[in-house]
């Protein structure tokens, strides 16, 4: 079974409207609901979502940042019974991997690379080229290369 580690970015898409998620990540979850592909989520991409829904923009309030962090609740415990989802933990044996690493960028970007060495993947989803060019992983992105 095909194994992939997925980013913030991916994890920001499946909070919108379905009509608005890309194609690709469409696809990606239909596969995880059928048990093509097991998909691992880095605590770090989780804290990231986390991080930008309970920020108040300027037109919310109190209620609307309650409801997405009470959406994100739900989510997460729906990925924790998933047969085909692993929550990887930032640990001492992720940080192991991060010393022995050569190459190195933005500290996130690093952690979630960091994960896919862990769980034996090249796959990521995600639109950061630098996951490619530095980390040397196959990078499946739903935007054009420039």
């Amino acid at each position: 079974m095909e194994t992939a580690v997925i980013d913030a970015q991916v994890l920001f898409y499946f909070h919108y409207a379905y009509s608005k998620v890309p194609a690709l990540l469409q696809d990606l979850k239909k596969k995880v609901i059928a048990g093509k592909i097991t998909v691992i989520i880095p605590v770090v991409a989780i804290s990231e979502l986390y991080y930008k829904l309970r920020k108040k923009m300027d037109s919310d309030t109190d209620q609307d940042v309650e409801q997405r962090l009470a959406k994100l609740k739900i989510a997460i415990q729906r990925w924790k019974s998933s047969d085909h989802v692993i929550i990887d933990a930032f640990d001492t044996q992720l940080l192991d991997l991060m010393l022995q690493n050569k190459q190195y960028h933005e500290i996130f970007d690093e952690i979630i690379a960091m994960s896919c060495k862990r769980h034996g993947t090249n796959i990521i989803y995600a639109t950061d080229k630098k996951y490619r060019e530095i980390f040397h992983l196959d990078l499946r992105s739903w935007k054009k290369a420039r």
